[in-house]
């Protein structure tokens, strides 16, 4: 555990933390209606997490997930880098990278297996985004 004053300190410092939406979280409500909104089943789910960073953050380094992710900027402004060739293949074998900055409201989809990161924008103090992860 940590304290609220610990907590914004770290992310003041370029911290990042990641909320998983679980079912005793006031927002486990809100994540059954997306499920109930993208027509998924109830044996196969959604994971939901928030991504609060601070200054420069990188919220997870290079990484892909094993299933499709929509991302929604919520709040403040993120830098995106998205793989754009040798899809199935290693990282070390990707030579191109999209940019995509995105800023609140805006709606990103990645598909399952293609790496990603977001970095918080110069200038931006902090952001927000949430990953809803269609298992």
């Amino acid at each position: 555990q940590m304290s609220y004053s610990s907590l914004t300190e770290y992310i003041s410092g370029g911290g990042s933390i990641v909320i998983p939406i679980t079912p005793d979280d006031y927002l486990f409500s809100t994540k059954l209606q997306f499920e109930r909104a993208f027509g998924v089943k109830e044996e196969t789910g959604t994971t939901i997490n928030v991504y609060h960073s601070g200054p420069s953050a990188v919220a997870l380094n290079i990484h892909y997930d094993a299933w499709p992710v929509f991302v929604l900027q919520l709040e403040g402004k993120k830098e995106w880098i998205i793989q754009e060739d040798a899809f199935g293949l290693p990282k070390s074998q990707i030579t191109e990278w999209k940019n995509i900055t995105m800023t609140e409201g805006d709606l990103l989809y990645i598909p399952q297996g293609v790496f990603h990161a977001a970095t918080t924008a110069e200038g931006y103090s902090t952001t927000t985004h949430t990953t809803i992860g269609l298992l």
